[in-house]
This record gives C-alpha cells, structure tokens and sequence, in this order.
C-alpha cells in the first residue's frame, strides 16, 4: 500500500510543478493555490505513508475550484 502512495503522491507533485509552470507564465492566482496545497498535502502523505493526505488535498482543491480559482478552459 506504501508504494501506491507514494506514486500517487509523485504524480501529483508532478502535476503540481506543472501547475507552478503554468503559474509564472499565467499569473492566475488559483494555480498558484492549487499547486502548493497539492505538494503540500502530497509530501505529506509521503512523510506519513497514509493515503488521508492525498484525499485532504483533493477536496480542498475542489473546493477552490467551486469558489472559482481555476483557470477557464482553452478553446
């Protein structure tokens, strides 16, 4: 079960510092919000090895997108 967490939590780490890239060339403040709960609640789980964190971060993720901190969608 650690291994899973553990690559569980890499990806999102991945995708946050994707998000972070995004970030300095956007400056749209809900990526900047949504890429530092993501590391943070990932190395979390990491530091713990329990899956909590990652569900945490997620809903708190979630949440800023209903309060509209995601960017709009490209078309």
């Amino acid at each position: 079960m650690a291994i899973v967490i553990y690559i569980l939590a890499g990806i999102a780490i991945l995708l946050a510092i994707g998000g972070l890239s995004a970030y300095s060339q956007t400056k749209h403040i809900g990526l900047l919000l949504s890429s530092i709960v993501s590391i943070s609640f990932s190395i979390l789980a990491v530091v713990l090895v329990h899956w909590w964190p990652l569900m945490v971060g997620f809903a708190l993720n979630w949440s800023l997108r209903l309060l509209g901190l995601d960017p709009s969608t490209r078309r």
